[in-house]
């Protein structure tokens, strides 16, 4: 590779750019694993991460082909790696035999002469690994190692803070939805008050009476309401007298029985 240092470099600003509520997991996880492709010569990479949406990445289509597709799910470096938090690394798969009885042959059968995994971990955060295969036996040099890693690294720090990033906005999103669903029932409650001249109590009991009675939410009624998609006198059923009713007790004290009564 021309130009490692450069390479490195730009790898590590594109990975970590992920502030952005849009991102495509599935898009990202596909550059990394290219990215991993590019580091590591003759190889195929297979990615899984979780999310919302699990992510599955294979470089090379035989990687998904059965029954391999399902033995990398089940076995391998990439399954320790992810289950420990740690790297496995420069492991010949023609010594693998009893470690992997599955993984080790298949892959053998398809060239491959040696496997790396590394965790997309960083503390108790687990996102999933990389497993990388190739056609070598050298082992991979520390540098690259270290680069290998620092990918890792980069890569889960940088999902890590797009979650918390895209968790927040919808969060915002739905308290300023609740806010402005407040404000537009304070309105259409002031309006039905002044209208129909009773108590705010009063004007939302009318408003949730037509709400479901009609199946719609409360919010979205006063939307219409304020908007003159409806009247207030769409909300009274006709001939209804809003005025609260006297209770006994009250009549009882307006309206004294006669003293001739008490005879």
């Amino acid at each position: 590779m021309r130009n490692r240092e450069k390479w490195v470099t730009d790898t590590l600003v594109e990975l970590a750019d992920t502030l952005v509520p849009t991102l495509d997991p599935a898009n990202y996880w596909l550059c990394v694993a290219d990215r991993y492709s590019q580091l590591i010569a003759s190889s195929s990479v297979h990615l899984t991460a979780s999310g919302d949406r699990p992510v599955v990445v294979d470089t090379d289509e035989r990687l998904e082909a059965p029954p391999f597709g399902e033995i990398l799910a089940a076995e391998g470096p990439g399954v320790e790696s992810e289950a420990s938090g740690e790297p496995i690394v420069n492991v010949r798969l023609d010594e693998a035999t009893s470690r992997w009885s599955r993984l080790a042959p298949a892959a053998l059968s398809l060239g491959y002469r040696s496997v790396h995994a590394f965790p997309f971990s960083r503390r108790e955060d687990v996102l999933g690994a990389v497993t990388i295969l190739t056609m070598e036996t050298t082992p991979l040099p520390p540098t690259e190692l270290r680069i290998a890693n620092a990918l890792a690294d980069v890569a889960t720090i940088a999902m890590l803070n797009h979650r918390t990033i895209a968790g927040l906005t919808t969060t915002s999103r739905q308290l300023q939805g609740a806010l402005s669903s407040r404000v537009i029932i304070e309105q259409a409650k002031g309006l039905l008050s002044a209208r129909l001249e009773v108590s705010p109590e009063g004007a939302f009991r009318v408003l949730r009476r037509y709400a479901r009675g009609h199946n719609m939410r409360i919010g979205d009624l006063s939307a219409r309401l304020m908007s003159r998609d409806l009247t207030v006198a769409d909300l009274i059923p006709q001939g209804e007298d809003l005025t609260p009713a006297a209770s006994p007790s009250a009549a009882r004290r307006h309206f004294p029985a006669h003293p001739a009564a008490n005879n």
